[in-house]
């Protein structure tokens, strides 16, 4: 009985969040800044020979006004050609900077970020990664939601390059788009909870108000979300970039290992955002802890068969009527065949990740890092 009482208040809570992320995601509003000001796009890029061309095409090929911005590509010490095709373009817009202490640093994507942000002579700064493909229309949306009070923009990155075709990459696809949900829709609220370093902007007075990474050194990762960490303790508004035009693609993870590495690397940050955050994370992870454990209870305890199954119909039933309103808007339904497979993976999903993330190892660029490294 007690099983059931604390399930069904979880399954509640669930509910009444999702039911709050779909209120956010109607709050948000269009952009209305008109001024262009002068931008500095930046790339962090570590062994991206084959990323690298197709990521400064896009660059160079941006409607904003070619004399309002810059391409800072930060070569990560890379060890192929990267540097050398960059260089090879000879365009006056891009200008490649080198790490020099990679090997000193214990968190090598931070630093070439920040070398690049120092270096930037943009008030607003664009980021992106080397194995992404900004539209062409993706300075000047992101530029326009730069209202005066406005500090940070967060964009959606959706994983589906070069294509989607198998059931994995549709997973993948669909595992994108839901974090998209929960950072539109609290950022809605004025709450963001999470961003992405692939579709990311702020402006560079902000970025050196909070102390740019000093403060979140210790983490491997975290260039993104925790940066927007200490946004959020300023006086600065964030917006979210709720057009479809504005979305950019990102290469489809095609091996396991990375996959898994990637996923710890996100679940190790966890523990270390406000209170607030944690307690939600953690209400979300027992949700699904005990949705996992409803099964073998059903099969061989007294609990029916008929909870497990419930629970399972309305926890697919609110995430699909979120996905649904937030994949109609950006342009992505395409993604929603795969929901039943993804229901059916996401709880042991959840459970495996949360549990895994604040305790494994996992790497970055071929640096092996703990969480605290």
């Amino acid at each position: 009985m007690f099983f059931i009482i604390l399930i069904s208040f979880l399954s509640g809570f669930y509910a009444a969040v999702l039911l709050w992320l779909l209120a956010g995601l109607q709050r948000l509003s269009s952009p209305t800044c008109d001024e262009k000001p002068f931008v500095s796009v930046i790339v962090a890029a570590r062994n991206e020979e084959e990323n690298i061309q197709n990521v400064l095409h896009s660059l160079l090929d941006q409607s904003y006004a070619q004399d309002r911005y810059e391409i800072i590509i930060v070569n990560d010490q890379s060890t192929d050609r990267t540097a050398d095709f960059v260089r090879a373009l000879g365009n006056k817009r891009i200008r490649l900077l080198t790490t020099t202490n990679r090997d000193r640093v214990r968190s090598p994507k931070k630093n070439a970020v920040n070398l690049g942000v120092q270096s930037a002579r943009g008030e607003i700064i664009l980021l992106t990664d080397a194995d992404c493909r900004p539209p062409r229309q993706w300075i000047n949306g992101l530029v326009e939601y730069f209202e005066p009070e406005v500090g940070m923009v967060i964009g959606f990155s959706p994983c589906e390059l070069p294509a989607l075709s198998t059931v994995a990459d549709y997973l993948l696809a669909l595992e994108s788009l839901s974090l998209a949900v929960v950072a539109a829709g609290t950022t809605g609220w004025g709450y963001a909870a999470t961003c992405n370093g692939r579709n990311l902007a702020y402006r560079k007075k902000v970025y050196n108000q909070v102390g740019g990474f000093e403060k979140i050194n210790r983490f491997v990762s975290g260039d993104d979300d925790l940066l927007l960490k200490l946004v959020q303790q300023t006086e600065w508004h964030i917006r979210y970039a709720y057009d479809r035009r504005l979305a950019v693609p990102t290469t489809l993870v095609k091996k396991l290992k990375h996959f898994a590495n990637q996923r710890l690397r996100h679940a190790s940050k966890g523990f270390h955002y406000e209170i607030k955050k944690v307690i939600g994370l953690i209400a979300v992870y027992f949700y699904n802890l005990f949705v996992f454990l409803s099964f073998p209870l059903a099969l061989f305890t007294p609990l029916s068969l008929w909870v497990p199954i419930l629970l399972v119909t309305i926890k697919a039933a609110f995430e699909l009527l979120v996905l649904y309103r937030f994949a109609s808007k950006m342009g992505r339904l395409n993604y929603l065949w795969i929901f039943p497979l993804a229901e059916l993976l996401h709880v042991p999903y959840v459970v495996i990740f949360g549990l895994a993330g604040p305790f494994a190892k996992f790497s970055w660029k071929n640096n092996s890092k703990g969480t605290h490294d």
